[in-house]
């Protein structure tokens, strides 16, 4: 499916609320109001699911909405890491871990798109390891200083769950790396800008 040069839509919209959402989870975790910070981090979760569902099932697949959804997923991951780590919730490695591999990535699509070529799919195993940070990291905040097993179980979970974030992240360079060797060999004769 083609994507749209639409602005207004609803999948749009919801992750346009996402991204308030994550900034409210934000300003509340760190005023330790962690009941409401956990309200506004599930609705965030799963307006994650909701927009790319709808724009799919609708057919409001849009240029901005290919910006958003990816930007609003970086935004959380970096809010919920940075400000857990913060509250030591989770340690500050694991955070050093997730932020590399989130700049590697973003280091290479600026690289293929100067290169001219199109940004890779969303792979399983990169919606997987998402999936699950998204799950880990929300119950090491709800276990900590509750239930020290569930906690410990969540910060393993969050570290397996990194592994594939990267491995995913490996993916994506990989595919970036294929896409501008395939648009050199198609076109030889023409200079490619260098990053």
């Amino acid at each position: 499916m083609e994507p749209s040069h639409a602005v207004w839509n609803i999948p749009n919209a919801i992750s346009m609320v996402r991204i308030a959402l994550v900034v409210a989870f934000g300003v509340l975790l760190i005023t330790h109001q962690d009941g409401w910070a956990l309200v506004a981090l599930a609705a965030a979760g799963v307006s994650d699911f909701l927009d790319g569902f709808l724009a799919r099932r609708w057919g409001q697949v849009t240029d901005l909405g290919r910006l958003l959804d990816p930007f609003a997923d970086r935004l959380l991951t970096f809010v919920v890491v940075i400000g857990l780590a913060l509250r030591d919730i989770v340690p500050w490695w694991l955070v050093v871990v997730l932020l590399l591999r989130d700049a590697m990535v973003a280091v290479a699509l600026a690289v293929g798109k100067v290169r001219g070529t199109e940004p890779p799919h969303v792979t399983f195993v990169g919606k997987a390891a998402t999936a699950a940070l998204y799950v880990f990291l929300p119950l090491a905040y709800f276990a900590y200083d509750r239930w020290d097993v569930v906690h410990a179980v969540a910060i393993g979970g969050a570290v397996l769950a990194a592994v594939l974030y990267w491995w995913s992240g490996l993916g994506y360079v990989q595919d970036v790396r294929s896409r501008i060797a395939n648009l050199s060999r198609a076109a030889p004769d023409t200079d490619v800008p260098t990053a």
